[in-house]
């Protein structure tokens, strides 16, 4: 449950919430950047993340795929669970927690190799034949958007495409791992306007399949993809509901002038 707020993420009654969080709180060193964040990410649909610069957005994502663990100072207190298990005891070996918890960063990371072999990077210790591989390759692809721009020349480097296709790459790269749960931080940021709206439109087409979430300081895109909104402001949780309730009167104040003049008053 949300504590302090006007409305809350709900999951469907028939579902377990995808990821869970219950007064959590993360730091780096002795400074607080999230504080006793509360709520349940459903398991379909797009959960967006919004608010200023600083508010915590990316923290909270990093957290989820535990990144932020990768730099010694960083710690957090609290719940979280992934998929029904707690973040750390339940995920032991953190690569399997990726597996589950893909996740794409603002700018697209492309290897230096072809095309077919980014998307096949994270499944090099599974032992595929040469049609699942190509296979794996044509379905990523396709899902991403990208098979049409890029099947014939699947051996030719990856860098050689445009941002917005790279960052299609990446999305494909990410979902060639299956996972359950897909997160992105500002993936429309680096690239073009029509690039922006093709990777909205195929995180529509994912959002029945798997559980979204993605922090955006673009107010025009949440209100197109999110199913789900979490207002943060301070590193602490404003306001989070469903879209339809947040983009209406029944949103609080400092809900409502953020999404309509993009000023936070917090």
């Amino acid at each position: 449950m949300l504590q302090n707020t006007h409305l809350q993420i709900v999951s469907d009654q028939t579902e377990t919430a995808a990821i869970s969080m219950k007064n959590f709180s993360a730091y780096f060193g002795e400074a607080c950047i999230l504080s006793d964040v509360s709520f349940d990410v459903p398991s379909r649909g797009v959960t967006c993340l919004i608010g200023p610069s600083g508010a915590g957005k990316s923290t909270l994502l990093r957290t989820l795929n535990r990144i932020n663990g990768e730099t010694q100072t960083a710690s957090f207190t609290g719940e979280v669970d992934v998929l029904g298990k707690p973040l750390i005891e339940g995920y032991p070996d953190v690569t399997i927690l990726r597996r589950k918890v893909g996740m794409v960063f603002q700018s697209p990371c492309v290897f230096p190799r072809s095309i077919s072999e980014n998307v096949l990077f994270g499944r090099r210790d599974k032992k595929l034949s040469k049609t699942e591989r190509r296979t794996l390759v044509e379905t990523c692809l396709k899902d991403a958007g990208l098979w049409s721009e890029v099947s014939k020349r699947l051996d030719k480097p990856a860098l050689n495409l445009s941002l917005g296709q790279q960052q299609r790459l990446c999305i494909a790269r990410a979902l060639a791992m299956t996972p359950d749960i897909l997160l992105l931080d500002e993936p429309t940021a680096s690239v073009d306007p029509v690039s922006a709206r093709v990777i909205e439109d195929l995180l529509t087409r994912l959002s029945s399949k798997m559980t979204i979430v993605m922090v955006t300081h673009n107010i025009a895109q949440t209100k197109r993809v999110a199913d789900h909104v979490v207002f943060l402001c301070d590193g602490q949780i404003v306001e989070a509901g469903a879209k339809t309730d947040m983009f209406s009167r029944r949103s609080c104040d400092k809900t409502r002038t953020y999404l309509t003049e993009e000023f936070c008053d917090c």
